[in-house]
């Protein structure tokens, strides 16, 4: 199991700082993890000042700052067209995909997502873009397993090239979500990387939710060995609190980061510009005094959610700088696990049995398969 944060065996690390409850502590040279929620919550209020945000969505964007006033119009054209997209699609739709799937989880599920939702969000888009948007996620799946580095080059030149069709449809399409980006970013390379980072971002994060989601309902725990394989099981609980519950227990976007700007004080601990802070989303959705039992998989406690939840729940961060994707990642999400019921006839095979602490939380691969 690897992670960003350079831990050598993060999961029993993490449960162990989850015991010892420090609300912020050093683990590298400049580098802090923080789970206090009071902690988390100011740090992630400052987009600029003292504390600095950089989206992955537009990272490759020269001079993004999320949360910024400029950004606004942009975030707000893109929740418009995620909206629009996921209304777009019917539920019949939705269960042919899953039906189809033969290929492991949660990769499967990323190019599910987007041949679903592409043709509403790239009207117009030539079947050559659309390939090349789909050869471009496959080779981000995975990646954060593997450190081959000619699997990392053939992802680069993947990008690439979805990052060129993106831009000639761009520069040639008038509609809302190309001008309300060229409005703000201006040139049609920035508007083709904004627009290809949305696609990786929403497509990868709703696939890993949606089977986190379809996992822990089959009875997914951590230390289940590879060649298992997961059954249906009945759930009294709604579509939407199994969506909440997974994404309390394993956050997709388990940390969030902000870079220091100024020297400041945090939790009692002094900063200095250059550090790096970590927000760990993992930690803070299993706090003792909010939840309880907090590593079991409850999706019911969301009939009526503890008291103080709201500041210790927190999958897409907090403040302007929220992840524009959050609606249309959990409403699509949803509706997926709700049609997930055609999978009945399928067990899930746990290929490569433990999560991935990278860029994102990534689960299990699993591979649909026919029960006997």
């Amino acid at each position: 199991m690897r992670t960003s944060a350079t831990l050598a065996d993060p999961l029993p690390t993490l449960d162990g700082w989850a015991a010892d409850r420090m609300p912020i502590r050093p683990f590298g040279p400049g580098r802090y993890l923080v789970c206090g929620a009071e902690l988390i919550r100011t740090a992630l209020a400052s987009t600029t000042r003292p504390f600095e945000a950089r989206a992955a969505t537009f990272g490759a964007v020269a001079d993004w700052v999320p949360g910024a006033d400029h950004s606004r119009p942009v975030n707000a054209a893109l929740g418009r067209e995620l909206d629009r997209a996921w209304q777009a699609v019917q539920d019949d739709a939705i269960r042919t995909e899953l039906t189809a799937s033969r290929e492991p989880w949660p990769g499967a599920l990323a190019g599910g997502y987007l041949r679903l939702f592409g043709e509403q969000l790239f009207p117009g888009l030539p079947a050559a873009g659309h390939q090349a948007l789909r050869d471009a996620l496959a080779a981000s799946d995975g990646l954060d397993r593997t450190g081959s580095a000619l699997r990392r080059f053939r992802g680069r030149l993947a990008h690439s090239r979805a990052d060129a069709a993106l831009h000639r449809w761009a520069a040639g399409n008038g509609g809302a979500l190309p001008e309300a980006l060229r409005a703000t970013l201006g040139a049609s390379d920035d508007v083709a990387l904004a627009l290809h980072g949305l696609v990786g971002a929403v497509c990868r994060a709703a696939s890993m939710v949606a089977a986190w989601t379809v996992l822990l309902d089959r009875g997914w725990r951590p230390g289940t060995p590879a060649g298992t394989v997961l059954r249906p099981r009945e759930s009294p609980a709604s579509a939407e609190h199994r969506v909440r519950e997974a994404l309390r227990l394993w956050p997709v976007a388990w940390q969030l980061a902000r870079t220091v700007t100024e020297a400041t004080e945090l939790g009692g601990v002094d900063l200095v510009p250059g550090d790096r802070l970590y927000l760990c989303t993992y930690l803070l959705h299993r706090d003792p005094d909010v939840w309880s039992e907090p590593g079991e998989y409850r999706p019911l406690r969301w009939d009526r959610p503890p008291e103080g939840y709201k500041s210790r729940y927190l999958p897409y961060g907090f403040g302007s700088a929220a992840c524009v994707g959050s609606r249309f990642v959990n409403q699509v999400t949803a509706r997926v696990v709700a049609c997930s019921g055609v999978l009945d006839d399928r067990g899930l095979l746990v290929v490569d049995p433990e999560p991935v602490f990278g860029s994102l939380l990534a689960p299990p691969v699993v591979r649909p398969v026919p029960l006997g």
